[in-house]
């Protein structure tokens, strides 16, 4: 009896490993246009909201204005999403050595010769804990 359940749990845990590699392998991969190693850089920039640039053990320093954006130029072209134009906008903010981004819009429109746009706007900001 003991052999089995050995047997059962260590059939159970490589089921998992294998099940949770899977599903990591599928959400590590980069929104369109995206390489990995861009989706790096973004995923080093945070998302915070106005009120938090109060707090008194963080310096904020501005680093500007930052946009993104997402087109579908043509009918046969991958949809626009609002997700892939924030990504943009947090690689924007990256390039300009931001690690915070508070977010101030995303707009769906069908400007700009793409049939259908999503386009973000936020403030970049670069986050210096205070000594």
């Amino acid at each position: 009896m003991c052999k089995i359940r050995n047997m059962c749990s260590k059939a159970a845990a490589t089921f998992a490993s294998l099940m949770l590699l899977t599903g990591l392998s599928a959400c590590a991969s980069a929104p369109q246009g995206m390489s990995a190693e861009q989706l790096a850089k973004a995923g080093q920039v945070e998302f915070m909201r106005p009120y938090e640039l109060s707090r008194s053990d963080v310096e904020f320093v501005s680093v500007g204005p930052v946009r993104g954006e997402s087109c579908a130029s043509h009918l046969l072209a991958d949809e626009a999403s609002q997700e892939q134009a924030r990504m943009r906008m947090k690689l924007a903010a990256a390039e300009r050595q931001a690690n915070r981004l508070v977010l101030k819009k995303c707009v769906k429109d069908d400007e700009g010769g793409c049939t259908t746009r999503w386009w973000c706007e936020g403030d970049a900001y670069q986050a210096v804990p205070l000594q």
